[in-house]
């Protein structure tokens, strides 16, 4: 069991989680506790067109999807756990924004002329293993970038995990490495008829 004096670190959470009852319980307490998660998902969902209901329901279930991530080994340390924990916020929240807009969403037109949108690609959750072998394939720094937009992160909390100069700078390579990334899509008929792009 670990001291309550114990600094948490990153290497702490995993080891946790993947751990003993009594362990994973410890950490479980720290993240609805002290950890800040909890304030900082129903803070963020509350200012994003949830209420304070749903959000204390949208940080359980990130909650329960970053143990599961770490513990299926998908957590692959291109990031803080605080940061990959907010972008899990993010995308669910996203997620299930998009599902209660879906028949509004519907009844807009698509238009295909201006190729597949970078968002549509990134947040197709189901299509996560083709995303990850993409981004093997454009360099490590547009990985770890991609990998931090797909978390839904901004350009200022890129820059800082980063450690970039600024926002702008974060967003001029999160700009290349978007088109860098579409690039490669557009030439790869076969992945284009598995994201279903036309």
């Amino acid at each position: 069991m670990f001291e309550k004096s114990s600094k948490i670190t990153d290497e702490l959470i995993i080891s946790a989680l993947l751990g003993s009852t009594a362990q994973r319980e410890f950490i479980f307490k720290y993240f609805y506790t002290n950890s800040g998660y909890r304030t900082w998902a129903i803070d963020y969902v509350c200012n994003n067109q949830g209420d304070i209901s749903t959000a204390g329901d949208i940080f359980q279930e990130c909650v329960i999807l970053l143990d599961r991530n770490i513990r299926e080994n998908r957590f692959e340390r291109n990031s803080s756990i605080r940061t990959y924990f907010y972008g899990i916020v993010k995308q669910y929240w996203f997620n299930q924004r998009r599902k209660m807009n879906k028949v509004v969403h519907q009844e807009i037109p698509e238009n295909h002329d201006q190729g597949p949108s970078i968002e549509d690609i990134i947040h197709r959750d189901e299509m996560s293993g083709i995303i990850n072998k993409i981004l093997e394939k454009i360099g490590e720094q547009c990985k770890k970038i991609l990998s931090l937009y797909k978390l839904s992160l901004s350009n200022s909390e890129i820059a800082i995990e980063l450690n970039l100069s600024s926002p702008e700078m974060a967003k001029k390579y999160n700009y290349r490495c978007r088109e860098k990334f579409k690039a490669y899509v557009m030439q790869r008929t076969d992945i284009m008829n598995l994201l279903s792009i036309k």
